[in-house]
């Protein structure tokens, strides 16, 4: 069967549970209502849902899993069914998959759905650590000594303050606009307002990385529905559009990341510690849209660190390499500026369960293209870019979506 590129694609609908700390819960379960509350927003009958995709809990690491939450939600014949493996950016990439998957003509409807209990399940007390003790990292030749996931995007933000003068307030701002954001999102797990001084103030981690400049650790989930905009326009919510998708991965070890091994002599230093393949998929998911930087009117930015954000930033296009620092300050990330980011509250203050914090970004950006967020709301907004990051900033997905 050929591809019919020219099929327009939407995501119907999407849903999720509540997010914090949800004792008694566990991540089956949370699939579940998550991934009914998807099929639900968009009114689609369950029996055209003929794709699903979901990931593994950083615990309960099952590599059949996307047949368990089958079995749970009675989607009985799949054409497309699958547990992706890629961490945190994987639902750039899911919603990739569906995307081809629905243009093919191979499915009807793509259900994809994540959820996991970090904070409250069996891996309660490691916090992000558990990544790193799960097998996130190299336990060869990382693990050993004594590096985890903090300290490894604290070199990153190291080498860009070594490189750029970015400096810790500047950081610090990324933090205080997701906060700004989640105060207006009565969903939020924090909504505490807090200042670049709490942030320089909280607890150090990993130096220059201090608390307030992590992400949170939660239980929740979310879930989307991917189908040809013609069906979508039939079904309960206003579609909204998938207009480019892009990815790209570089490596899994730091010193290979930040040497560029691999690269040839004429493309040496393209790829650094403080340069990420991000602008591949950045390129490829602009290039499909036919769109611009100038163009998006709300971005919902992967933050699990302050760093993540602001390469992104940069590695967008958004502004010039080592410019982030300046980018992000005077409240130009926040609602009324020029680019309002994480408008949910991001992984900073919304939630960030593990595995489906990236998915949370996507449903704010539908959400915001509906406008139905309320007193977080972006004015008359029509096109969101979301992307997810997993691996260290070495593994990368970007979607831009717009208001049909």
């Amino acid at each position: 069967m050929s591809l019919r590129s020219s099929v327009a694609v939407a995501i119907a609908g999407v849903g999720e549970t509540p997010v914090g700390n949800l004792p008694g819960t566990h991540s089956n379960g949370l699939y579940v209502e998550a991934a009914r509350r998807a099929i639900e927003d968009c009114g689609i009958p369950k029996e055209e849902i003929d794709g699903l995709l979901t990931t593994a809990s950083v615990v309960d690491d099952n590599v059949r899993h996307h047949m368990l939450i089958a079995e749970h939600l009675g989607l009985y014949c799949k054409t497309l069914c699958d547990t992706l493996r890629t961490g945190g950016a994987a639902f750039g990439y899911a919603l990739q998959l569906a995307q081809w998957a629905v243009q093919s003509g191979r499915c009807r409807a793509v259900l994809v759905v994540s959820a996991d209990n970090l904070l409250s399940g069996p891996g309660a007390g490691k916090g992000v650590t558990a990544y790193t003790e799960l097998g996130a990292h190299s336990l060869e030749f990382e693990v050993p000594y004594g590096a985890h996931i903090p300290a490894f995007y604290a070199l990153t933000a190291a080498r860009h303050m070594h490189e750029y003068g970015t400096t810790e307030e500047q950081l610090a701002a990324i933090a205080v606009a997701c906060r700004k954001h989640a105060a207006l999102n009565p969903a939020a797990q924090k909504r505490q307002p807090i200042t670049v001084e709490d942030v320089m103030n909280s607890r150090r981690i990993a130096t220059p990385l201090k608390l307030l400049d992590c992400s949170l650790i939660s239980d929740g989930g979310g879930a989307f529905v991917v189908t040809t905009l013609e069906r979508a326009r039939d079904l309960r919510q206003r579609p909204i559009r998938v207009l480019g998708t892009g990815q790209a991965q570089s490596y899994y070890h730091m010193g290979h990341l930040a040497g560029g091994v691999g690269l040839p002599p004429s493309r040496k230093g393209e790829f650094t510690l403080t340069s990420t393949v991000q602008k591949v998929a950045g390129r490829d998911a602009f290039g499909e849209a036919g769109l611009t930087p100038a163009d998006i009117d709300v971005a919902e930015i992967y933050d699990s660190f302050t760093i993540t954000a602001l390469m992104q930033f940069e590695d967008l296009g958004f502004c010039k390499k080592g410019e982030g620092g300046a980018f992000v300050e005077g409240g130009r990330i926040e609602l009324g500026g020029e680019l309002p980011v994480n408008t949910h509250g991001g992984l900073l203050s919304f939630a960030h369960p593990g595995m489906p914090g990236g998915i949370f970004h996507l449903i704010e950006a539908v959400r915001q293209l509906r406008h139905e967020c309320g007193a977080r709301q972006v004015p008359d907004a029509r096109v969101a870019l979301a992307t997810s990051v997993s691996a260290v900033a070495s593994n990368h997905s970007v979607c831009i979506l717009g208001r049909d």
